[in-house]
């Protein structure tokens, strides 16, 4: 430390206290936090993609800010086109796309306006709930940490001056 001073060591308890909460925050964030994009006609495509395994679905949901004329295309990792859709839409419609893997792999997707513009939303729906995996991890350091605290205070030591009574 800057003056000279020291820093207790940071309790195992802590640690893990620490590390299981920070895991349950990061989980509500990867899970919690999405957000539709908004794209029109003038812009680049939406792309992106996933890792998904035999079985899993990805949905496209896409809101038509106004009258609009989208595409949306998945492609495999060879480049193959599996999915190739396309729709008008008046302005407020929506409209909903699902693709279901027929094989693991990644899988890319675009999403383009050639009229219009609208909001796209992409929802990865997985069979195996492999991403929700972090909640379980992260209560079991939370629940572990409480219970090496409660173990540590039990075994602190008391220091006493004794003084004989007069």
């Amino acid at each position: 430390m800057a003056g000279g001073g020291s820093a207790p060591a940071m309790k195992m308890s802590d640690v893990f206290i620490l590390l299981g909460v920070t895991f349950l925050l990061g989980g509500l964030f990867i899970h919690g936090m999405v957000s539709p994009v908004q794209v029109n006609a003038d812009a680049e495509p939406y792309t992106g993609g996933a890792s998904l395994l035999k079985g899993d679905s990805m949905q496209f949901t896409v809101e038509a800010v106004n009258q609009s004329s989208f595409i949306v295309e998945m492609f495999d990792e060879k480049g193959s086109i599996v999915l190739s859709e396309s729709y008008d839409l008046e302005g407020g419609d929506t409209q909903s796309v699902d693709f279901e893997a027929d094989e693991k792999g990644f899988y890319s997707f675009s999403v383009e306006f050639s009229e219009g513009a609208g909001e796209v939303l992409v929802d990865v729906d997985r069979q195996l709930l492999i991403d929700f995996i972090i909640y379980p991890l992260g209560a079991i350091c939370v629940v572990f940490g409480l219970a090496k605290r409660k173990d540590e205070q039990g075994k602190e030591t008391l220091d006493a001056v004794l003084e004989p009574s007069d």
